[in-house]
């Protein structure tokens, strides 16, 4: 029998996201050459995303470098890249109150700050809501100031504080989520934004990736697994030069069979599902034959896949100040109690807006953040309806009549792609992040147990420790990589994996 390692197993990665990227090109470094990636849409990059708006290419989806250090992957790899020599500068924040005047900049800072520390608290196994603590715990504070006034105004910010979670998270009702949701982090330090510059990184993963195997428009439709499938050769082809006979060639068996909707066959003897979420939740029961395990499937059931929108809005002038980074709305009757997001009210939860800097490169678009169903709601909206309830929305806390409607605007759909059904996942109470364990591990063949890790799980979701984040995506890659690497005894030419790989 041929050693592990001279063995070259033919491998099928479905999804090009950045988790699929980062296992192929991990592969390729081990000296695996049969190496597939399959992609359902006609783009790479999966939530890592750009559109053009005027003549700027934004960013759809992720925007943020979690984690300014060399600890952190992604930092790494676009460092190298020479694009990260200078952060954009991040502007100052903006405040404005529903009364339709600015508030004190320094004291919303200074609130904010002391709600966020609350918020970001890091519980174990408390089993509570995030929305329980953090009512209980503002509360707290609020009842230890004298002052009327300043009570109420450090009540409406808590509550912005709460309304901005919901946004990070893709939530729609704090006392849904997990206190516990940190528990596992790792926190690798600051986060940057770094509008324009992400899909440099899905460049980088391609860059050595042999362009005709990666397969677009290609969606799956069954995995077929723990079987014996074949391909016989037709007899007028000639056969590969290291088959010695027919009979040979036509006796090589794999253990797995994808199937695409336009019919096509794939066989292999390792497939990396890197799905979304969402579409787990979609497709996970029809997908799999033989069907998943209960445990893995309660797994998909259990954890919630939230959703963001970001609404670019265009201006030929930009009615904000020029260092103006953050323009945040405040609800004077808020409390973090009343924080939740109602359909009815949806404009409640546009609270935050984000400049795009620098202005030479972006012009003067401003981005509006919204969350879970109000991210669902928008989605469905038409153009010309939001752009009118945004512009009247904004008039009523800048207090001035004059801000026109934008001269373009374009609204992220990533609940509605069915090639993703959200933006990534959220622990829900009583859900304990461990269970993104079960989800990363590889199924267990019972016909072939000889044929180990036919299917294996990568993607955000299954990194208890960063999920949610593109490294946490990235570094699920090199884990199921290395996971083969280890079963066929391979081992990297050069010293690539960092310290993170091997703690993750």
């Amino acid at each position: 029998m041929a050693d592990m390692a001279d063995k070259n197993p033919s491998i099928v990665v479905i999804g090009a996201g950045v988790a699929g990227l980062a296992a192929a090109k991990k592969l390729k470094e081990y000296g695996f050459n049969d190496v597939t990636v399959l992609e359902a849409s006609e783009k790479v990059g999966g939530r890592v995303a750009t559109a053009t708006l005027g003549n700027a290419c934004v960013d759809t989806g992720a925007q943020y470098i979690h984690g300014t250090s060399e600890k952190n992957p992604v930092y790494c790899l676009l460092k190298q890249s020479g694009l990260l020599n200078q952060f954009p500068e991040m502007g100052e924040e903006a405040f404005y109150s529903n009364k339709g005047h600015k508030v004190d900049a320094n004291f919303a800072r200074r609130a904010y700050e002391a709600g966020e520390g609350i918020i970001r608290y890091r519980g174990s196994n408390t089993g509570k809501s995030l929305g329980e603590h953090y009512a209980e715990k503002t509360q707290g504070m609020i009842d230890s100031v004298e002052d009327n006034d300043k009570k109420t105004r450090m009540q409406s910010v808590f509550a912005l504080v709460g309304k901005d979670l919901l946004i990070d998270v893709g939530a729609s009702d704090l006392h849904k989520i997990s206190l516990d949701s940190w528990q596992y982090y790792i926190n690798m330090g600051d986060s940057v934004n770094v509008p324009g510059l992400m899909f440099q990184l899905v460049d980088m993963l391609l860059e050595d990736f042999p362009k005709d195997r990666l397969l677009l428009k290609r969606e799956v439709c069954k995995i077929k697994w723990d079987g014996s499938f074949s391909v016989a050769p037709l007899h007028d082809e000639p056969l590969p030069a290291h088959t010695e006979s027919a009979s040979e060639e036509k006796v090589r068996q794999y253990p797995v069979c994808v199937v695409c909707e336009n019919g096509e066959e794939i066989l292999a003897d390792h497939v990396i599902v890197t799905l979304s979420l969402g579409c787990l939740k979609a497709q996970a029961s029809s997908l799999f034959i033989p069907s998943l395990p209960t445990e893995k499937m309660e797994v998909i059931d259990k954890l919630c896949f939230g959703n963001i929108a970001k609404i670019f809005l265009e201006y030929e002038e930009a009615f904000w100040e020029n260092n103006v980074g953050t323009i945040s709305l405040i609800y004077e009757d808020d409390t973090p109690a009343s924080v939740s997001t109602n359909k009815m009210q949806w404009l409640k939860n546009m609270q935050y807006f984000s400049v795009l800097r620098p202005k030479e490169r972006f012009g003067n678009i401003l981005i509006g953040w919204c969350p879970g169903k109000i991210a669902d709601l928008v989605e469905t909206m038409t153009d010309d309806e939001l752009s009118t309830a945004i512009t009247d929305h904004l008039k009523m806390f800048l207090g001035h009549s004059s801000i026109p409607q934008p001269k373009s605007i374009l609204c992220t759909k990533w609940r509605s792609n069915k090639f993703m059904r959200g933006t990534y996942t959220f622990l829900p109470v009583g859900v304990d992040g461990q269970v993104m364990d079960t989800l990363a591990q590889p199924l267990v063949g019972s016909q072939h147990p000889d044929q180990d890790l036919q299917v294996l799980f990568a993607g955000e979701a299954t990194m208890k420790s960063l999920y949610g984040t593109v490294q946490g995506a990235l570094l699920s890659g090199h884990r199921e990589a290395d996971r083969l690497a280890a079963h066929y005894k391979k081992t990297l030419a050069t010293t690539s994996a960092t310290s993170l790989d091997k703690q993750v």
